[in-house]
């Protein structure tokens, strides 16, 4: 499958990835594992739905701003690698979603970048993955994600 190709038909751009830390690179290669830093929900440049899941925040834009995080971390992923065309799998994804009160749904803020994922890349997009809910993330984002990823 053309994932490059793919990404046209659904519509998504990928930008450039947004990476304010000085200390630590997006992306590191160990041999056939491509390693994403966590990353947070950029849109448009800016960043999108900041506060915490139960309280400023609801489950759809949860939802969404996972899926803003994802196309970071496949921003980073085609930057290191120069397509996703050389992506052979997708391992796992690890989310933090911030959040307050008696929220207990962090899984489905993860499900906007599982769907994400089989949407481009098919079975080679199913995944392992973590929720955790936290109590803050850096600047007061909803949710950070990370990925691993098997290149070809």
């Amino acid at each position: 499958m053309d994932y490059e190709k793919r990404l046209t038909e659904l519509f998504i751009e990928l930008p450039e990835v947004t990476h304010q830390a000085k200390y630590f690179t997006p992306t590191v290669q160990a041999g056939k594992l491509l390693f994403v830093s966590g990353l947070l929900p950029f849109a448009e440049g800016k960043l999108a739905f900041k506060g915490r899941l139960g309280l400023e925040i609801t489950l759809d834009q949860g939802v969404q701003a996972s899926r803003y995080a994802m196309i970071q971390c496949l921003s980073a992923v085609r930057a290191k690698l120069g397509s996703l065309n050389k992506i052979e799998k997708i391992v796992q994804i690890t989310g933090f979603v911030a959040s307050g009160g008696d929220f207990k749904d962090h899984d489905r803020v993860l499900d906007g970048a599982s769907n994400l994922l089989q949407e481009i890349f098919g079975t080679a997009g199913k995944h392992s993955r973590m929720a955790a809910g936290v109590n803050t993330l850096p600047s007061g984002a909803c949710v950070e994600l990370g990925m691993i990823v098997e290149v070809k």
